[in-house]
C-alpha cells in the first residue's frame, strides 16, 4: 500500500516537473519575443496607408530582407530570425489592437500568413482557413483589390498543388483587369505558367486566354529565354485552339511561330536554341494537319511526311501521334483507306503510352472514321466501344478540373452570400429613407399638379382678354377701314352723315381715337422715333401717310396746300434722321 503510494505521489511530481519546464519555456519564449514587441514596423503601417499599395508585394519584401539577414545556417541564426518574426507579429497585433478596423485586420492576418508560412510554425490546412476567413471580411468591405490580394495569397499557400494555385491566381487577375491593376501585382511570367498548368490540365479555353494574356504583355523578346517562352506558349495555344476545332485561329497562331526571326537572338546558347528549333518545326508540322483538315492535301503531306521524320529522329511521341494523325487524315481525303488506316495504326500504338486520354480519342476517332469508309463495322465498333471509355476518362478528368474551380467558385459564393446579407442589413437601415424620399417627390409632384392647374387658369384668362382685344380691334378696324374708304376718294371723313375734313380739333380728336384704337402704338412709336413728343402736325402727316395718301389728297384734307405737306414731310424726315422720303415710309409703315 505504501509503495503504491509512493508510486502515484512520484508520477504526480514528475508530471508536474514536466509540465512547469514546458511552462518556464514558453514564457522565456514569450519574453524573449515581447522584447522585440517593440519592434519598428514603421515601413509596415506607411505600406497600409498607402492608398492602392500592392501589400503582397511589400510584404513579401519584408520577409525576404528577414531571412537574408538571418541567413539559416545554423540552429542559432534560425532562432534568431524565427524570435525577430515572433516580435513582427506583436507588433503588428499590438497595431491592430490599437487602431481597430477590418481592413487593418485583414492586413494583420497576411502578415502572419506568410510568415507562419516561410517559417512553417502552422500547418498549411489552418492557413488556408486564416485566409479564407480574412476573404469573407475582405467581400464584405467590397474592395475587389484587397479581395484580390488575398487569392494571390491563396494561391501562394496551394503552391505545391499548381492547377489549384493557377485557379486562385485566375480569379485574382479577373478582379484586378476590373480595375486595370493586373500588371501591379502579376509579373508577365506568371500568366505562362498558368497558361501552360491549364494546358496541361487539358482545360484548353483557360489555357488560350490566359495563354494570349502573355503575349500581349511580352510584345517584344528581349533575349532568348523570352523568346523560346513565347513560342511555347503560342504552341499551347495553337494546339489548344486545334483542340476546340478553332481552325482558322489554329493555323493563324502556327504561321506566327514560324514567320518570328531568332537569327538576331542567336546566342551561345545551344540547349535553348535547339529548343526554339523544335517549337518552329512542331508549328511547321502541326500546319500540316490544319492544311489536311481543309483538304490541301498534297501540300500537307509533304509537310507530315517532313514532320514525321523529325519527330521520329528526336523521340517526340506526342508530335509522332500528331503526325500519324495528320498523314491519316490525307490519305483518308485522297481516297486511300488502307494507307490511312496503316498511318491511324502507327498513332495508336504510340498513342497506348501517352498519359492524356484525349489525345488517345483523337486517334481513334479518327480510326473508326477510316474503318468505317473501308467498311470494317466490327473494327468501327470496337474503336466506338473504346472511344466510350476514352470518353469516361476524359470526362472524368473534367470532371475534377470543374470540381477543383467548383471549390474555389464555392468559396467566392460563400464570401459573397456573406456579402449580400451584409447589403440587405445596408438596406434595411435604408428603407425608411427611402420611403421619406418617395413621400418628398410625391408631395413635390403635387405642388407641380397645383402650380400647373394655377397656370392653366391664368392662361384661359389671358385667352379671353386677347380673344376680346382682337374683336374690338377688328370692329375698329372696319370702321377706320370705311374712313380710310371716303378719304381715299373723296379726302373727307363721314361723320353722322355730315361731311367734314380734319382741318378742325374735333374732328381730328374723333379721327385719333377711332385710329388708336386700331393701332394702340402708332402715336407712342412716332414718339420714339422722333426722341420727342411729336406735334399735332407731325401725327397728321404720319398717320395718313401711313394708310397710303398721297400729298394733294393730305392737303385737301386738313385744308393746306400740297407744298406745305411737303415741307412738313421734309422737316419730319429730317427730325427723323432718314437720307430720304422712301426710307421715311418705310420707317412708317412699321409703326
Amino acid at each position: 500500500m505504501k509503495t503504491r503510494f509512493l508510486k502515484i505521489v512520484s508520477g504526480k511530481t514528475s508530471s508536474a516537473f514536466v509540465c512547469g519546464v514546458l511552462s518556464a519555456f514558453f514564457i522565456l519564449l514569450s519574453a524573449c519575443s515581447s522584447d522585440k514587441a517593440d519592434k519598428d514596423i514603421t515601413s509596415i503601417i506607411e505600406a497600409w496607408k498607402t492608398a492602392d499599395q500592392n501589400q503582397t508585394t511589400v510584404c513579401k519584401a519584408f520577409y525576404q530582407e528577414l531571412v537574408d539577414k538571418k541567413q539559416a545556417d545554423t540552429s542559432k541564426d534560425f532562432q534568431e530570425s524565427y524570435l525577430e518574426f515572433l516580435g513582427t507579429l506583436n507588433a503588428v497585433r499590438d497595431y491592430a489592437k490599437n487602431n481597430p478596423s477590418t481592413r487593418v485586420e485583414i492586413r494583420n492576418t497576411m502578415y502572419e500568413i506568410y510568415g507562419k508560412k516561410l517559417y512553417g510554425s502552422d500547418k498549411k490546412e489552418y492557413l488556408e482557413e486564416e485566409g479564407l476567413n480574412a476573404m469573407k471580411k475582405a467581400a464584405a468591405l467590397n474592395d475587389q483589390t484587397l479581395l484580390a490580394e488575398l487569392y494571390g495569397m491563396m494561391a501562394n499557400l496551394t503552391s505545391e498543388e499548381p492547377l489549384r494555385s493557377a485557379i486562385y491566381d485566375s480569379k485574382a487577375i479577373d478582379l484586378l483587369m476590373k480595375k486595370g491593376k493586373e500588371n501591379d501585382f502579376y509579373p508577365k511570367e506568371r500568366y505562362s505558367e498558368i497558361s501552360r498548368i491549364f494546358f496541361d490540365a487539358e482545360d484548353y479555353r483557360d489555357a488560350i486566354k490566359y495563354g494570349n494574356l502573355y503575349l500581349e504583355k511580352q510584345a517584344k523578346d528581349t533575349s532568348l529565354y523570352d523568346l523560346q517562352t513565347r513560342l511555347a506558349i503560342m504552341n499551347c495555344i495553337g494546339t489548344s485552339y486545334m483542340e476546340t476545332n478553332q481552325w482558322d485561329s489554329c493555323h493563324t497562331m502556327f504561321t506566327n511561330m514560324m514567320e518570328i526571326q531568332a537569327d538576331s537572338l542567336w546566342e551561345d546558347n545551344p540547349k535553348a536554341s535547339e529548343a526554339i528549333r523544335k517549337l518552329k518545326e512542331t508549328a511547321t508540322g502541326k500546319t500540316g494537319i490544319v492544311l489536311a483538315k481543309w483538304q490541301q492535301l498534297s501540300q500537307a503531306k509533304e509537310i507530315l511526311d517532313d514532320f514525321l521524320k523529325v519527330s521520329l529522329q528526336q523521340k517526340d511521341t506526342t508530335n509522332i501521334i500528331y503526325s500519324y494523325i495528320g498523314l491519316g487524315m490525307v490519305h483518308s481525303g485522297s481516297g486511300e483507306a488502307k494507307k490511312a488506316l496503316a498511318e491511324l495504326k502507327q498513332a495508336r500504338r504510340f498513342a497506348t503510352t501517352k498519359r492524356h486520354p484525349s489525345l488517345q480519342r483523337k486517334v481513334y476517332d479518327e480510326l473508326e472514321r477510316a474503318f468505317e469508309e473501308a467498311n470494317m463495322d466490327d473494327s468501327a465498333s470496337v474503336c466506338k466501344s473504346k472511344i466510350q471509355i476514352l470518353d469516361d476518362k476524359v470526362q472524368a478528368s473534367r470532371q475534377n478540373l470543374e470540381l477543383l474551380k467548383t471549390k474555389t467558385e464555392h468559396e467566392l459564393l460563400q464570401i459573397q452570400n456573406d456579402l449580400d446579407t451584409v447589403h440587405k442589413e445596408k438596406v434595411s437601415k435604408r428603407s425608411w429613407s427611402w420611403l421619406i424620399v418617395l413621400i418628398l417627390i410625391l408631395l413635390g409632384i403635387i405642388a407641380l399638379l397645383v402650380a400647373g392647374r394655377k397656370r392653366f387658369r391664368m392662361k384661359i384668362h389671358r385667352r379671353l382678354a386677347l380673344q376680346h382685344e382682337e374683336k374690338q380691334k377688328r370692329i375698329a378696324e372696319g370702321e377706320l377701314g370705311h374712313l380710310a374708304s371716303d378719304l381715299k376718294d373723296k379726302g373727307l371723313i363721314d361723320i353722322g352723315g355730315d361731311l367734314k375734313d380734319l382741318s378742325s380739333e374735333d374732328a381730328w380728336v374723333e379721327f385719333r381715337q377711332k385710329f388708336s384704337g386700331v393701332y394702340p402704338q402708332f402715336f407712342a412709336n412716332l414718339d420714339k422715333a422722333l426722341g420727342k413728343k411729336a406735334s399735332p402736325a407731325y401725327e397728321k402727316v404720319a398717320a395718313l401717310l401711313y394708310i397710303k395718301m398721297d400729298n394733294s389728297q393730305i392737303g385737301r384734307i386738313l385744308s393746306i396746300s400740297k407744298d406745305s405737306v411737303a415741307r412738313c414731310k421734309r422737316r419730319l424726315r429730317t427730325d427723323i434722321g432718314c437720307e430720304d422720303l422712301d426710307a421715311l415710309m418705310d420707317i412708317i409703315s412699321k409703326l
